[in-house]
């Protein structure tokens, strides 16, 4: 005789990550049982957080010295640049937001560009953070070394300030 199907029905689950909490949702990959908070919807179902993140691990190909690599591509192109580009649109005047506005994505482009070639095209789940965290003191190192040579602090300018934001705002989903 076969088995009566209510009782695997009426067979109460737990969630395996919480367990005082009841569950039906098992994820179809392990087959573990999991609540509605861990569950993650994929095209294929739901699945556990683990089994995402198993997955996802297969896009992440970046060897240990790519992220400083990446740091100090950034560090260094941005201790150069910043200063020079500080100076030119900071001098225009109003037409430099203008200008800021313009270049500044076009220059976090390029600049991410710079950066995946380095690291031969790799991706790391931390590489964008090490990579902007680069820029960002270089930025900061490019103009502080400007300020103690010229007297000039190209940084606090209100077109600076627009081209960086922009320039990390464009260089950031490229390198993810």
């Amino acid at each position: 005789m076969d088995a009566d199907p209510l009782s695997e029905e009426s067979q109460v689950l737990y969630c395996a990550n919480h367990p005082g909490r009841e569950t039906l949702l098992r994820c179809n990959k392990c087959n573990k049982p999991i609540c509605l908070a861990c569950a993650v919807q994929t095209p294929v179902g739901y699945r556990c957080k683990e089994c995402v993140r198993e997955h996802q691990k297969v896009y992440f190909n970046a060897a240990p010295r790519d992220y400083p690599v990446a740091f100090v591509v950034g560090f260094g192109v941005a201790a150069v640049t910043a200063p020079l580009v500080g100076l030119v649109v900071g001098s225009l005047g109003l037409v430099g937001i203008l200008v800021a506005f313009l270049v500044g994505s076009g220059a976090g482009s390029v600049l991410a560009q710079v950066i995946r070639r380095a690291v031969q095209r790799r991706r790391g789940r931390y590489l964008p953070l090490v990579t902007l965290t680069g820029i960002l003191l270089g930025v900061l190192v490019g103009n502080l070394a400007f300020l103690r040579a010229t007297g000039l602090f190209p940084l606090l300018t209100l077109p600076m300030l627009v081209f960086t934001v922009l320039a990390l705002a464009a260089a950031y989903p490229q390198l993810r």
